[in-house]
């Protein structure tokens, strides 16, 4: 069990499933598991985005539930967390390397919906 201590000390996040497998599809899907990581990564594949971003075209979100996960995808490689120097605060998420791979994995998956 991995724990991932996210924003406060009091907060933390257990990760339900181990981290570490054999089988690529089954640790794919674990990373990219979660209600709302696929429709972050959607978004952070088009461009940066701002929590408040992110909270807005995710209106049922929680705000924790999105911070939770996107801390999980900042841990896992997949998104990039930028915090800039300045009054108000400002936090930038972009997509990694790593995650940009995904929209091949993506682009699959729609179209093998599509077929349902």
């Amino acid at each position: 069990m991995v724990r991932i201590n996210l924003q406060t000390p009091m907060s933390t996040y257990t990760r339900k499933t181990p981290a570490k497998t054999d089988c690529g599809i089954e640790k794919t899907l674990q990373v990219i598991a979660g209600k709302w990581k696929p429709a972050i990564l959607s978004g952070l594949i088009r461009g940066p985005l701002r929590l408040t971003d992110i909270q807005k075209g995710l209106p049922e979100a929680s705000k924790r539930a999105l911070t939770q996960q996107l801390g999980e995808m900042v841990e896992d490689g997949l998104i990039l967390k930028e915090d800039f120097n300045e009054y108000p605060r400002r936090t930038e998420y972009t997509i990694s390397e790593l995650g940009r791979q995904l929209q091949p994995v993506f682009d699959a998956m729609t179209t093998f919906a599509s077929r349902l």
